[in-house]
C-alpha cells in the first residue's frame, strides 16, 4: 500500500483503475522551428474550438493565451537566435524557456509560479514538435472510467481525453489553481495534483482518489480500504442527495423561490438534461458558429441551432449572448487587425455594430428562432447607451424584412445586457432604463474593475473576486435592477461558485446560471441558505475593507 500526498485540486472522491498518459517519440522527422511553431499553433486553435464547443469561452481563453505566447517575438524571437549561434534547436528552446519560466517560479505566489508552467508547457509543446513526439496514449475499448495519471498534463493534453470516461486526473506536478485543475471542475471530476511520488509504475493499480484532501491511495490494505470506502460511499450518497433535488424547483431554507439556469456553449450541451429541472438557459453562447469554419454561418445555420435549443427548453426561457468575440481571437471574414490590448479593443457589440450585415444576419436567425417561443437576446461589452438602442433598431429593421419575406418573428422577444464592463456597473441605474434584464459576467468584469488581465502573470493575485470593489459593484447593480424592476442573473464564475452564493442571495439575487456540472450543488447550497442570515452575511462584507477580511468572514459564517 502507498498512500500519497499531493494537493487537493478538484472536488470528489472516486476509486477505479489507472491509466498512465506519456508522450513518446513518434515517426515524423525532425523539422524547423518555424515549422514547429506553425504546428503549435494549429493544435492550440483546434483545442480552443474544441475547448470552446465543450467547456465554454473561459475556459478556451487558456488556448489563447498559449496562442499569443506562440505568436510573441519576445518568446521565439531569442530562440532563434540562439538557434542561428549553433545552438540545438531543442536546447535553445528549454533554455528560453527556462529563463522566462525562472522569473516566475521566484515568487511566493503559487498561482504566479503556475504561470511558469505556461510558459514551460508551450515550450515543451515546440519541442515535442521539433523531434516528431506525439502522444501514444489510446484508452481501452468499451466504456470503463478510469483515473488518468501523469507527470503532468497541460490543457493541450486534457482536452485529448474522452471527457465521458475520465473518473479524475492525478499528476506529479502542478498546483491548486492549474489549468488542469480548472478543466477538471469544468468537467466535474476530481483532481489532485504535486503528487512528488508519483511513478509510472505506481498507476499500473486500482487506486483511491480524494480530491478534498489532496490524497492518492494505492493498493490500500484492509483497514484503510474500509476508511475509503467509506469515504466513496460518502460522497456517492452526498451526489445522490443531489439527485434528490434534481427534479425540484430550488428555494432557500425559509422557503424564497431562486431560479437555477444553466450556461451552454452549443445545442449538444443539453444531451444530460433529462429529469433535470432547471430555469432555461441563462447564457447560450454563439460564438461556436463562427469559430468552427472559415465560412460565416448562413442565417439558416443559425436558425437551426438557436431553434434547437429553443425548443428543448421551451416553456423555459433561453438567453442567446450575441456574438462575443474580437481582437484576441481572430475570425478571418472579420478582418479584424491585430490588437496591442484585444480585451480592451474591437470586440463584443462594438465589433457587432462594426459590422451590421453579419450582425443583422445574426438578429433574423434569433428572431426567427424565437417565434411564439420565449427568447432573450443579450448584449456583450456594453458602455453606452448607444450600443443599446442602435441594436433595437437594427432588430426592428431586422423584424420588418423577415415580415416582408412572410416570416414569422418572434413576439415575445426581451433585449437585455451582459453587465461586464464597469461603465455598464456604474451606469446600471439609467441602463436598467433601456433594457429588459441584466446579466452580470463576472468573470470580465472583475479583471476590468480591478485592471488586472489574469491571463497575466504578473497581475493575476490583483484579479481577486473577494475584493471589496467588486463584491460592491455586484450588489449596486442587483439593486439597480431591482429598483427598475428587471431581472438580474449573474452568469459567470461566481455563481458557480459555494463561497459566493450565500452573499448573492443576500444581496438579493434571484436567478443563477451555472455550468450544467454545477447546477445541482448550487441548488442544494441555496436549499440550506436562510436570507435573513444571507443579509446580515452582506452587511459585514460589504463593510470590509479588503478581501483578506472578507475571506475571514465568508469561511467564518
Amino acid at each position: 500500500m502507498k498512500i500519497l500526498d499531493g494537493i487537493a485540486g478538484a472536488p470528489g472522491v472516486v476509486f477505479g483503475k489507472m491509466l498512465y498518459f506519456d508522450k513518446k517519440a513518434g515517426n515524423s522527422k525532425e523539422i524547423s522551428l518555424d515549422e514547429a511553431v506553425e504546428k503549435c499553433l494549429e493544435k492550440v486553435r483546434r483545442m480552443y474550438d474544441k475547448a470552446l464547443s465543450d467547456l465554454g469561452e473561459d475556459k478556451a481563453k487558456i488556448f489563447s493565451a498559449y496562442e499569443m505566447l506562440l505568436e510573441d517575438a519576445m518568446f521565439t524571437g531569442p530562440i532563434k537566435e540562439l538557434i542561428e549561434s549553433g545552438r540545438a534547436p531543442e536546447d535553445a528552446v528549454t533554455e528560453v524557456s527556462e529563463s522566462m519560466s525562472a522569473i516566475l517560479l521566484k515568487k511566493e505566489s503559487e498561482y504566479l509560479r503556475q504561470r511558469a508552467d505556461d510558459i514551460m508547457n508551450v515550450g515543451n509543446m515546440i519541442k515535442e514538435t521539433l523531434c516528431g513526439a506525439d502522444s501514444d496514449f489510446t484508452m481501452p475499448d468499451g466504456n470503463e472510467k478510469y483515473i488518468i495519471a501523469a507527470r503532468e498534463l497541460t490543457p493541450v493534453d486534457t482536452m485529448l481525453f474522452d471527457h465521458s470516461r475520465l473518473l479524475g486526473f492525478v499528476t506529479k506536478e502542478g498546483g491548486a489553481t492549474s489549468h488542469t485543475v480548472i478543466l477538471a471542475k469544468s468537467i466535474g471530476i476530481p483532481a489532485v495534483v504535486g503528487v512528488s511520488e508519483l511513478t509510472e509504475e505506481v498507476c499500473c493499480k486500482e487506486a483511491y482518489l480524494d480530491g478534498y484532501s489532496g490524497k492518492f491511495v494505492v493498493e490500500p490494505n484492509e483497514e484503510t480500504k474500509k476508511i475509503y470506502d467509506k469515504k466513496v460511499s460518502e460522497e456517492l450518497e452526498f451526489i445522490k442527495s443531489l439527485d434528490t433535488i434534481k427534479q425540484n424547483d430550488t428555494y432557500t431554507s425559509d422557503g424564497e423561490r431562486i431560479k437555477v439556469a444553466i450556461n451552454i456553449g452549443k445545442p449538444s450541451d443539453l444531451k444530460d438534461i433529462e429529469n433535470q429541472q432547471f430555469d432555461g438557459v441563462g447564457l447560450f453562447r454563439s460564438e461556436f458558429l463562427y469559430s468552427s469554419s472559415k465560412e460565416k454561418p448562413s442565417v439558416n445555420q443559425q436558425y437551426e441551432a438557436y431553434k434547437k435549443v429553443i425548443d428543448l427548453v421551451y416553456p423555459e426561457s433561453v438567453t442567446i449572448r450575441t456574438l462575443d468575440v474580437g481582437g484576441d481571437k481572430q475570425i478571418q471574414y472579420f478582418n479584424t487587425p491585430k490588437e496591442e490590448n484585444p480585451f480592451l479593443g474591437n470586440r463584443g457589440i462594438r465589433l457587432c455594430l462594426a459590422n451590421e450585415d453579419i450582425f443583422l444576419e445574426q438578429l433574423k436567425a434569433l428572431l426567427m428562432a424565437g417565434a411564439d417561443k420565449k427568447l432573450k437576446i443579450m448584449l456583450p461589452m456594453v458602455t453606452r447607451i448607444e450600443e443599446i438602442t442602435r441594436t433595437r433598431e437594427l432588430v426592428e429593421k431586422a423584424k420588418e424584412e423577415l415580415k416582408n419575406e412572410g416570416v414569422t418573428v418572434s413576439a415575445n422577444l426581451e433585449l437585455g445586457i451582459m453587465i461586464e464592463t464597469p461603465a455598464s456597473a456604474i451606469m446600471s441605474e439609467v441602463f436598467a432604463k433601456h433594457c429588459d434584464f441584466f446579466s452580470i459576467g463576472t468573470n470580465d468584469l472583475v479583471q476590468y474593475i480591478m485592471s488586472a488581465d489574469r491571463g497575466n502573470s504578473a497581475v493575476e493575485e490583483i484579479y481577486n473576486p473577494y475584493n471589496p470593489a467588486v463584491l460592491r459593484m455586484i450588489n449596486k447593480v442587483i439593486n439597480d435592477g431591482a429598483k427598475a424592476g428587471i431581472e438580474v442573473s449573474v452568469c459567470g464564475d461566481l455563481a458557480a461558485n459555494t463561497d459566493f452564493t450565500e452573499i448573492l442571495l443576500g444581496m438579493g439575487l434571484k436567478k443563477f446560471s451555472v455550468p450544467l456540472p454545477m447546477i445541482n450543488r448550487i441548488k442544494k447550497k441555496i436549499s440550506d441558505i436562510n436570507l435573513f442570515s444571507a443579509q446580515k452575511l452582506v452587511e459585514s462584507v460589504l463593510s470590509a475593507e479588503d478581501e483578506n477580511e472578507i475571506i475571514k468572514i465568508i469561511r467564518k459564517g
